[in-house]
This record gives C-alpha cells, structure tokens and sequence, in this order.
C-alpha cells in the first residue's frame, strides 16, 4: 500500500515556558507509537497536551495536537483527527509557527488524500511546500514531494512518480533519516511491484523492512510486511506471501490499526483465491469493505471490490461480480486512478462484451 507521511516536528525547538514533564510525556508517547500501542500513546499525549505552557499556548502545543490527531488518524478516526489537525493549523498560525504550519497542512492534506478528495490534497499538499520551502524546512520538502509522489502513482503518472520519489529519496539519504529513507523505501517498492519489477521492488522492500526492524517501528515494519505479502501474491509465490500476511495481521492487531487489517484482510484474501479457498476470501472482502468504510478509505475501498468482483467471478456469480466492479471503477474514477480504472473496465468486458 502505497501511503503519504506527516513526519514529526517540535522535537528540536525550544519551548522555555513547557514544563519539563510535558516533552518527558511526549518522549514515552512516541515510544508507545512506534511499538503500536496507540491507546496508551493517546493517553500519553493528551496528558502532555494538559500541563502545556505556563503561559499561553504556542508552538508546543500546536506540535502535540497535531500527534495526537495522527494517532487519531491511526486508529480510523478521520473526523476527530482532522479537527485536531486544524486546531494544530490555527494555532501555529496565531503564534506565527512556520514550521508548525507547513507540517499541520500537510496532515490536512493526508487527510483529503485519504477520504478521494484528490484536488483538494494537492492544492495542501502544494501550500505545504511553500510554507516548508519558507520555514527551510529540508526534510518536511523531501517529505512532501514523496506524498505528491504518492498522488502522481494513484494516477498513473508513473514517471512522475519515480521522480518525485527519488528526489525524496536523496533528500533523506544526505540528512541521514532513516526513518524518511524507509517511507520512500516502501512506496519504491510498491510501485515498482505495480511495474512488474519484482526483482527490484523486493530489494527496495527488503532493505526497508531491514530499517523498520533496527529502529522498532512497528507501523512501518507493519506496511513493508503488508506489501511484500501483495509482492509475493502478485508472483503467486502464495507460500510467502501467506507468511507476510499472517505478520502484517499481527501487526495491525496489536496496534489496533483497522484501516492495515483491512488492507491485511485484502491479501490474505487475495492469496486464498489463488488457492480456491472463495468463501473464505469472500468472507475476508467482507470485513475489510466494511473496515475501509468505517475508516472513509475511498481508495482501499475501491480495491477491497475490486477483488470481490474476482471471487465472486471465479465462483461463477458473474451478476454480483459485475456489481462488486461497478463499484470499483465508480470509486477509481473518482480518485483519479486512470490504471486501476482501465483495468477494472478491461474485467466488466468479460461479462458485457
């Protein structure tokens, strides 16, 4: 799954009127993250949040609700998420935190990118840079042009992609962030699965689950499971993609991620069919339309049907097949996503020449 990145921001600046035990809160909050507790780092958060400043508010926190609204986001609530994000961009603005800006409308943007709504996360995406580009913010730019990377693949700009990507790429690389060079890892390595390059997608892959391990990541060693799973049901190597699967479920579980056990759910599901297991995989679709729904991931839902539609056609009900790829190619075109629509119109001839 290719996916956008809101990165961090705050942990270097100076904030004299915070409470020490404030950033202590917030130091235990992101090591509960990384390791997937996302209840206990909410809670963590929100207790920074309250001892605050013993003056007025300002860019610390500014930077707290915006963690606190990607936890928020983590979890599946996208509409509390988003108010916490726009609480973090009205208050970077009053106190005139440039950084805390550019990294609050880059979250607002993740969240339209999210929810389909492709030319608004653009138009953020691009206000992004230019508050980033104003603030010297090096890494949050080398960030950014990955997530417009993300959005040139979702619509079939290949090349534009692989782009974006590297140029975000060498930016990480020359700061040294490991953790920057592990996102673009992953969406190299997606999009290079989507190109047939199986070879190269598996090193990209590979060398960023590698990463994710090192540092303790369990979001992100979760994503590079989940997609070395679809690597290896795209080669139908079902052996291995089913042991990706069980630990991208794992992960997702343990985090209390529903939006990556739907796309989890999707691969098992995936590879079951490839075994002639139909009820099981339909049963599997099931639970991740209804998990992509609740979390208003248009375009995982728009997958999710997708491969209903080819359960259902290899079990022969070709009317509810038709139904299931309807509604995905309702949801591509919507997003944009001209290759996934194509493909998507190529099955729905199978059925109505």
């Amino acid at each position: 799954m290719k996916k956008p990145h809101e990165g961090r921001l705050g942990e270097e600046s100076t904030h004299l009127l915070v409470p020490d035990q404030a950033f202590e809160l917030c130091d235990r909050a992101r090591a509960q993250e990384q390791g997937g507790a996302l209840e206990e780092a909410l809670r963590l958060y929100r207790d920074a949040l309250a001892l605050g400043s013993m003056d007025q508010p300002g860019e610390f926190e500014a930077d707290v609700l915006r963690w606190i609204g990607t936890v928020l986001r983590q979890l599946g609530n996208l509409a509390e998420s988003e108010d916490h994000y726009r609480r973090s961009l009205a208050l970077a603005e009053e106190v005139g935190y440039l950084g805390g800006q550019a990294h609050a409308v880059n979250c607002i943007a993740i969240i339209a990118h999210t929810r389909g709504e492709m030319d608004q996360a653009v138009t953020q995406y691009r206000r992004a840079v230019r508050l980033a580009s104003i603030a010297g913010d090096l890494r949050l730019t080398g960030m950014l042009e990955q997530n417009l990377g993300v959005l040139a693949n979702v619509r079939g700009d290949l090349d534009g992609a692989l782009v974006r990507y590297f140029a975000s790429l060498r930016s990480f690389e020359d700061a040294k962030d490991d953790e920057g060079v592990s996102w673009v890892l992953n969406n190299l390595g997606m999009l290079h699965t989507d190109m047939g390059s199986f070879e190269k997608a598996q090193e990209f892959l590979s060398r960023g689950l590698s990463i994710a391990k090192r540092r303790g990541d369990l979001h992100m060693e979760g994503l590079f499971e989940l997609n070395l799973a679809e690597l290896f049901n795209s080669q139908e190597r079902w052996e291995e993609a089913d042991q990706h699967c069980r630990r991208s479920l794992e992960i997702a579980e343990e985090r209390g991620d529903p939006l990556r056990r739907a796309e989890a759910l999707k691969q098992r599901s995936i590879l079951e069919r490839g075994q002639g297991r139909l009820d099981s995989a339909g049963s599997n679709l099931l639970e991740a339309a209804r998990l992509a729904g609740e979390g208003q991931d248009k375009l995982l839902g728009a997958e999710v049907f997708r491969e209903l539609g080819e359960v259902q056609f290899q079990a022969g009900d070709l009317a509810q097949a038709e139904a299931s790829w309807i509604q995905a190619l309702e949801g591509f075109q919507e997003l944009g996503a001209v290759l996934d629509a194509r493909a998507v119109k190529e099955r729905l001839t199978q059925i109505n020449p």
